[in-house]
């Protein structure tokens, strides 16, 4: 297991949360839909973890996979000014790599506020990120917002 998945297994064990964990392989990450599909799920049960930056804080947003982050709608939500973190920010804001941040054990160098999309609230259980690029974490969506801390908004479109 990787550092980023180990984190995540972790804290899931120590909160004593049912979960389970998939391990993609080659371009089976690539997109949501190829995601969805190696597991056999709707992409939009896939919960995407977008990385934005104010430059010395982070959020990090859970939405749908058939919805996109509305940035707009997300800083006035805040009242920051947010811009989407690039993906050589991504390690040092969350403590991991771009395209593996899952929805919580995040362990960057700023502060991290978790902004959960209600879109996510269709939804009973959800796919997201294991902590890595190739691993994929099926959970409760209630033992999820418990976990990330999440604050529930309206900032997606789609």
């Amino acid at each position: 297991m990787s550092a980023g998945k180990d984190v995540v297994i972790g804290l899931l064990r120590e909160a004593n949360v049912p979960f389970e964990v998939y391990e993609l392989r080659g371009d089976q990450a690539a997109t949501v839909e190829s995601a969805a599909r190696s597991i056999g799920v709707d992409p939009s049960v896939i919960v995407k973890n977008v990385v934005f930056t104010s430059g010395d804080e982070a959020v990090v947003v859970l939405c749908s996979g058939d919805k996109s982050v509305d940035r707009a709608k997300l800083s006035a939500a805040l009242g920051k000014n947010l811009r989407l973190a690039s993906r050589d920010e991504v390690p040092r804001l969350t403590g991991f790599v771009a395209g593996g941040v899952p929805p919580f054990g995040h362990r960057g160098e700023v502060k991290v506020t978790v902004v959960a999309d209600r879109s996510i609230l269709r939804f009973e259980e959800v796919v997201t990120s294991a902590g890595t690029p190739s691993s994929l974490l099926r959970i409760r969506t209630e033992d999820l917002l418990k976990l990330s801390k999440a604050i529930v908004l309206d900032v997606a479109r789609g």
